[in-house]
Parts: structure tokens; sequence; C-alpha cells
């Protein structure tokens, strides 16, 4: 053997076992978004959530993600969460969103999730996803490996459910979570096989994954990835010998409720802010009624059948893309089906199938299933159809995995390969089909329907070449061919949407650089330019605002005394073009003294959209313009800190201190919302916090001068951190005592003379 070949194997020998399918699996991703890691196109959301960008297009311009709060909440949010850890302070408040709320009890930020300090980077999206779909997929690597899988299949599963269709089209904070979902089932693999050992690294494992579900930011997803943990956890704990099932059940509840105990300083916040919160009208089924169209169901197997995202303009397209939440493929999905057949684990793959099929019915509503689901508590709250199809996903990629080690060891799987194929194959003959009554007023230019049918034709081919490769079973490196196919297909339809993104992406930072040269703590007031929340982004105070939870008070405030006509008044932004512009001016100038109380200086406008004349009769008056902004002045804006009290001067320093002269005792309104979790000194004694208008903070200070302190810290927190350390301390704690007492002399009974 050449010595560098020696030199080879030698390290391969000190090398982890998974070191060569976690490089394999992190290049599968890298290559996946080569469009945005070589620079060949740009991910930033600014580009289609708002009117303050340039780009430019390689053909056109299509939508890289579904859902625009990737732009309006991921990336502002998760910017401004990790510029505020990295500067020391815990992201619990955000100051530059409507009249201020909270950031990390906002929970979409995914605040106090460790990767969020990627955000800090410029790249910092495309650097957090990369990391979301790395860790999905070698947490899939893993769980294979528990399943019996060779390691050359679990990688193939590995890369198929790190470029899953969730991954692929959503972008917003739905998609972290799913990251933990293979992490948390291979905790409770790694849990029943830590029974004999009487170690405890499974439940660690999935108290870990639990909790990262949990900080990452969107608890729907998480709720629901957990009743398919749960579910997943009941019907392996009944594979176990009886004798065994009472200690197996202590460890999951072990490491469910150590999870909890971790999770429990983002989970208080949350809640803390639910109670004070406005979440109706989250989607159109919070009475658990609402389905995915049919015409999406063609996509699960044929994910361009109407075009990239929301290029077709039929209404039921539009309709399909609103609500869907991510893609199957084709070759994995026929190869699942193969799955659901094989003899071992054959409780599991029943278990995978039957929650696929409950899944998809309560999606779709076939046989009023989703009032079944809706028995289960908070479920009829969530938007199901989106939120639950990572669960799907990996369903599928699993049964996929077994089958290819069907194929391997099994003659009968063989012969059913050449059935179950087949059926694949008619089933997505049928997406085609049946998609064609939606597209047929879809117009195309000739290139355009050539890349169209391009990408129609690549889940036939998959499952053709899938059929081929049944032929060469009997081969050793037959299952290499087949997870090579399947790993092909998931990185070419999630390639897609990268390259419908934007060549470059060019941001108008003269407004920008104006607005924080001058704003100070005053706000300013969006007109279709710099969309909510991207104020944050940049550490600018915005009125407008878009999220949820959105807080009550505030709402109410908008409802009342901002904008009656904003509909839904959980959030405040100018939307509708010309129309939406005029709309919003009428209403500044019938509540000018609320805007004027909100501390708003500033107007921001698209160029060549001028003021209606009463605002310049007002005193409203240009003061920045550009090729594509105009920030206008509003006059008689209140100061952040302010007195009504004669004789009383206020001098802010930041937004949590200020100086205050009065000659008689008076009141000092600060211009943020009022919440529960807000504390005030004044000279450094604690001081009570009053509300204004309902929703401004009052605090009254002495005659004299007077120093003013104000922080925010969620009402519960310091026992969620009280939780959140006994749980360390557990973690820490167990195997410390485990290993005194392994290394603890035995004592031995004493001599007794003859």
């Amino acid at each position: 053997m050449p010595p560098w070949r020696q030199r080879i194997a030698a390290l391969n020998r000190r090398l982890p076992a998974w070191t060569w399918p976690a490089v394999i699996i992190g290049v599968a991703v890298l290559v996946a978004n080569f469009m945005y890691t070589l620079g060949l196109a740009s991910n930033d959301p600014i580009s289609f959530t708002s009117g303050i960008a340039r780009t430019v297009c390689r053909v056109t311009c299509g939508r890289p993600a579904i859902d625009p709060n990737i732009g309006f909440i991921t990336q502002p949010l998760g910017h401004l969460s990790a510029m505020d850890l990295l500067h020391g302070h815990l992201p619990w408040w955000n100051y530059f969103e409507g009249l201020g709320q909270p950031l990390a009890g906002e929970m979409q930020a995914a605040s106090l999730l460790p990767l969020t300090l990627l955000f800090a980077s410029s790249a910092g999206l495309l650097w957090f996803h990369l990391a979301l779909e790395f860790i999905a997929g070698l947490a899939t690597y893993f769980l294979g490996r528990r399943l019996g899988m060779p390691a050359v299949i679990a990688t193939g599963i590995g890369i198929v459910f790190a470029l899953n269709g969730t991954f692929a089209w959503l972008g917003n904070s739905v998609l972290n979570p799913v990251a933990f979902l293979p992490l948390m089932l291979l905790g409770i693999e790694m849990a029943y096989g830590d029974l004999d050992s009487g170690r405890r690294r499974g439940w660690y494992v999935l108290a870990v994954a639990l909790a990262l579900s949990v900080y990452a930011g969107f608890p729907e997803v998480a709720f629901l990835d957990g009743l398919f943990v749960l579910a997943w956890a009941a019907v392996r704990l009944f594979a176990l010998p009886r004798a065994r099932r009472w200690l197996a059940a202590r460890h999951i509840a072990y490491g469910g409720a150590l999870g909890l105990l971790l999770a429990l300083p983002i989970i208080v916040p949350f809640v803390d802010f639910l109670h004070v919160a406005n979440i109706g009208g989250h989607v159109g089924a919070v009475d658990g009624s609402a389905v995915l169209p049919t015409q999406s169901l063609p996509m699960f197997l044929d994910p361009y059948i109407y075009g990239t995202i929301f290029s077709n303009h039929s209404h039921q397209a539009t309709n399909a893309w609103g609500t869907i939440g991510g893609y199957l493929l084709a070759g994995t999905t026929t190869l699942a089906l193969l799955g659901l057949l094989g003899r071992r684990l054959r409780p599991l793959r029943i278990a995978l199938g039957a929650w696929f099929l409950l899944s998809l019915g309560a999606m779709l509503n076939v046989l009023h299933v989703r009032a079944l689901w809706n028995l289960i508590p908070y479920v009829k709250q969530i938007a199901f159809s989106r939120y639950d199809m990572a669960t799907l996903e990996l369903s599928v990629v699993v049964l996929a995995g077994l089958a290819i080690s069907d194929l391997v060891t099994s003659r009968g799987a063989r012969r059913l390969f050449f059935v179950t194929t087949p059926l694949g194959a008619l089933l997505l003959a049928w997406s085609a089909l049946s998609a064609r009554a939606v597209n047929a007023g879809y117009v195309l230019t000739h290139r355009d329907r050539i890349i169209l049918l391009g990408l129609h034709a690549l889940p036939f081919i998959a499952v053709g070449l899938v059929l081929a490769a049944g032929f060469l079973t009997r081969f050793r490196w037959a299952p290499l061919v087949l997870v090579t196919l399947l790993s092909g297909e998931a990185a070419l339809t999630y390639l897609v949407p990268t390259a419908e993104a934007p060549t470059s992406v060019t941001v108008d930072q003269g407004p920008i650089t104006y607005l924080q040269n001058n704003i100070g703590r005053a706000r300013f007031l969006d007109f279709e330019v710099l969309f909510p929340n991207w104020g944050s982004q940049y550490n600018l105070p915005e009125l407008n605002a878009i999220d949820l939870p959105f807080p009550t008070a505030f709402a109410n405030y908008i409802a009342t005394q901002l904008n009656p006509a904003m509909v839904p008044s959980r959030q405040f932004m100018t939307r509708g073009g010309l129309a939406g512009i005029i709309q919003q001016e009428h209403e500044l100038l019938a509540h000018l003294s609320s805007y004027r109380a909100a501390a708003v200086r500033y107007l921001v406008f698209p160029v060549g959209v001028q003021p209606l004349p009463a605002l310049t009769k007002i005193g409203v008056r240009e003061v920045f313009a550009d090729q594509m902004v105009g920030i206008y002045s509003l006059p008689g804006a209140t100061t952040y800190f302010s007195s009504p009290t004669a004789g009383c001067t206020v001098i802010g320093t930041g937004f949590a201190h200020a100086t205050v002269t009065c000659v008689h005792p008076g009141t000092v309104v600060r211009s943020e919302l009022m919440m529960p979790g807000w504390h005030a000194t004044v000279n450094g004694q604690s001081a009570a916090i009053g509300t204004l208008d309902g929703v401004y903070q009052t605090v009254a200070v002495p005659a004299g001068n007077s120093t003013m302190s104000f922080s925010f810290l969620p009402p519960h927190e310091e026992a969620a951190g009280a939780g959140f350390a006994l749980a360390v301390l557990i973690m820490i704690g167990l195997p410390l005592a485990d290993r005194w007492r392994r290394r603890r002399p035995r004592r031995h009974a004493p001599r007794h003379a003859a």
C-alpha cells in the first residue's frame, strides 16, 4: 500500500465512524445552496418585503420563499436579538417596533436559540438556514443508524431530509423547529437502547432536542412535532419486552421533563406575553376548520406543477401556495410505499403510514378527520396543513430508508418493488392530470414553458430511474445508486427557489443613514418603503409593526387612535399602493395628535409620491430625497421623555434613562408601551409605573433634580431561570454522581476473631 494511502487509512481509524457521513451531508447542503454560497444569488428577503432595495435578476425575479415573514420577522428580529446578545444584553424588549414590545417573548425571533447569533453576520440568514439543514441531516443519519440502516443508506436519508420541502419553500421561522425533530426521535431511540447499560445519554439528547425545538421560535410546529415524537415513543415502547416498558417510559418522561425545564427561559416570556397579546385572526382557521385546497395535493409529488413560487397567477394556484407547508419527493415517496410492507420494525412502519394518512386526511379534511385532531388541546388553533408538513416529510424519508435496506436483504422486497414503484408512477401521473384545469389559463413565454416542462419532467425522471435501479439490487453497490438518485432529486428540487432569487440586492443606504443620524429616540411612519419590522434591522424606531403575538393595548390604540380602518388590528402597516398611502395620510390627518404623542417625527415616502396638500399646510416638509425615497419631517412630535407638568424639564439618555428637574412634584411620560414586566426607579428607589391613554408609561417624580431608570424583565423570569439552572445541575450532577459511585471503594465486612 502506498504511503499516502496508509496515512489516510490511519486517519480513518482515528476518526469517529460518522465523520465522513457528516462531511458528505454538509457538502450536499452547501451544493444545494451553491447559488447563495457562491454569491450567484442573494437570499436577502428585503428584496421582496420592502421598497428600499434594488434587485438585479438573472431571467426573472421570483419569490425565493413563500412566507414574507422571513423579511418582516425572521431577519430583522433575529439580527436585533443577535446584536443584543453580543452587546451583553438579553433580548427581552424591542424598542424599534411599534410602541415597543417583547422580543424574546414574541418567539418567532428565536432570540435565545444559540444559532441566532449567526444573524450578527451580514450573511447570517444564510448561515442560520445552512446550520439548521445540517443539523436536520446529521440527526436523521444517526436516527437511520439507530434503526439498523447501513451507513450509506442513513447518509442518503440524511441528505434528503436536510433538503426537505419545508426548508426549501417557507423560509421564515416555521422551519426552525424542524431541524430538531429527528434529534428528538434519536433521543427516544437512544433512551430505549440505554436501558441495559444504565446510561442516560438518550434522555439527555431528548431533553436538549426538545428544549432547542422550543427555543427555535415557532411553538405551533414544535407542538405538532412533539405529538409525532410521542406517537413514535409509544409505538417503540410497546415493541419492548413487557418487563422493560415501565423503565423505558420513565426515561422518556425524565427526558421530556428535563427538556421543559431547560426551555423555561423562553416558555415563560411567551406565556407572559400571551396574557396581554392579541392572537386572533392568525389564520383563517382558528376555529380548526381550514383545510388544504385540493389543488394543492398534486404539489406533494410534483412540487412545481403550478410553476415556481407564486408565479402562476391563477387564483386557485395562489391559494395552493398560500396554505402548503412543503412537499414530498416522487422518488422518495415511491420507495416509501415499499417501506410500508417490510417485516423488520413492522409496528413502526405501520405507525408512520397511519400518521401520514391521518395527517393528510386532516389537511384535506377527508371524512372529517380534522374534527378528530381538534379534540387534541391546542390543535384547533393551529394552521395544521402548513405546520405539520415536516412530520409527513420525515415519515416518508424514514420509510424510504427502510425500503432500501429491505431491497438489499430480502428477495420478497425486490418482488414487491416492481408492484409499488408502478403505483408511485400512477400517483405521479394522476398529479399531472389533475393540475391541468388550474394550469389552463397559465400563459407562458416559450422560454418559461421549456423551463416548466423540465421541472415537470424531474419527478418522472426520478421515478423512472428508481425503477431502473430496482434491476440492480442484486449488486452490492445498489444502495449507493438509490441514495444517490434520491439525494439528486432532493437537491435539484430544492435548488429551484434559489435560482429564482435575485443575482444581487442593493439596499438604498441613504435614507437609512439619514434616519440613523437624525431620528434619536423619535419614530418614523412608513408609507410602503421600509416595511415593518425593518426598522429593527437598522435600530430605527418605527411606529409600524406586524407580528404575532401582538400587544393588545397597541392593537386597541391602533383601532381607536391611529388607524380605525386597519384590518386586522394586530398589525400596523401601509400597503395597497397609492390608494393605501393616501388612506394612511388621511388617517394621519384625522388622528394627528395621536401620531405626535407616539413621537412620530418623520414620514418615509416612495420617491415621486408627494404628501397631501393638507399635510404640507401643517408644516410637513421634505428633509431628504434620493432616487428611491423621500423623507419628510412632521412638526410637533412629542419627545420620547416628556412631562405635562409645568416647570418640569426632562432630558432623556437613551431609551432607559432620563434626568428630570421639576419646580413642583410632577409626572414624566415615557413614549413606550406599558406592559407587565416594566420596572422604574427614581433616584435609585423603586417607583410605580402608571399608564396614559392605555399605552404610555407615566411615573411620578418629586420636586428638584431626579434621575430615572427603566428596565424590562418578563414577570416570572427569575423562576424560569431557577428551573433552567436546576436542569443544568441535574445534567451535570447525575453523571458526576455515577462516576463517584463507581470509583468509591467497596466496604468489606469486618473480620471476627476465631
